[in-house]
């Protein structure tokens, strides 16, 4: 079942208070938390929802493990469904280290832009296939983050492409739903876009898997509007 949610913005100029309410008047299945600019220490105090995801900072990777040890507090101590990652700054040392670091949580992997990775000579697709052998061989397990907006800027359309990641034997259990016009991460709402993606068949490849899938409507703004628009596919 494909399950949805709202997530934490830094451009709509609500607090993440405010935003939790939103999600709650609206009913929603879960809240992605994505700390965007901020700590966890600056949300300690937040009342949270039953259900949440979490999104890791941009350059997480990169940070130094004191940096990222408050991010693996948070998440231990909340126990989300998920925790997405961008592919492209993670060595598989640094996945697998992430992973055990959060033993009780689903690490996710998010596909980028470019599809192109910083260290590896490697596309998403790519990675994914190697990631998991090597999760394979040192006993542990990730999964993975489909982004609809982040596969049509890299030229390749998105029903196919959902195919071929879960071709490559990882469990897809989160969704970011947003469209733009091929050229800028602009994270319109789904539905906004004349002739856009093709978020019905989309949800059709992921709606019948034997677990539940997570979807981010992922936008900056019109998120009702998106949430109407998915639910009624």
């Amino acid at each position: 079942m494909v399950k949805f949610g709202f997530q934490s913005s830094k451009y709509n100029n609500l607090t993440l208070e405010q935003e939790i309410a939103f999600s709650d008047n609206n009913k929603i299945d879960f809240f992605d938390i994505f700390f965007d600019g901020y700590t966890p220490e600056d949300v300690k105090n937040v009342q949270l929802p039953e259900n949440i995801t979490v999104h890791l900072p941009i350059g997480f990777a990169a940070m130094t493990k004191e940096q990222q040890a408050p991010f693996f507090d948070y998440i231990n101590l909340h126990k989300p469904l998920s925790v997405t990652i961008h592919y492209c700054e993670l060595s598989f040392e640094t996945l697998e280290f992430i992973c055990k670091s959060i033993p009780e949580t689903k690490v996710c992997i998010e596909n980028t832009i470019p599809d192109s990775h910083n260290q590896y000579s490697k596309s998403y697709l790519e990675f994914m296939t190697e990631a998991k052998k090597h999760a394979d061989d040192n006993g542990y397990k990730f999964y993975s983050t489909f982004d609809t907006g982040h596969t049509k800027i890299n030229g390749f359309e998105c029903v196919e492409y959902a195919k071929k990641v879960l071709d490559t034997g990882v469990d897809v259990l989160t969704l970011h739903l947003h469209d733009n016009d091929g050229k800028s991460d602009s994270h319109w709402a789904a539905g906004s876009v004349y002739n856009g993606i093709n978020f019905s068949g989309v949800l059709e490849v992921f709606k019948n898997l034997p677990y539940d899938v997570n979807a981010v409507i992922e936008h900056w703004n019109n998120n009702y509007n998106a949430l109407e628009y998915l639910q009624n596919l």
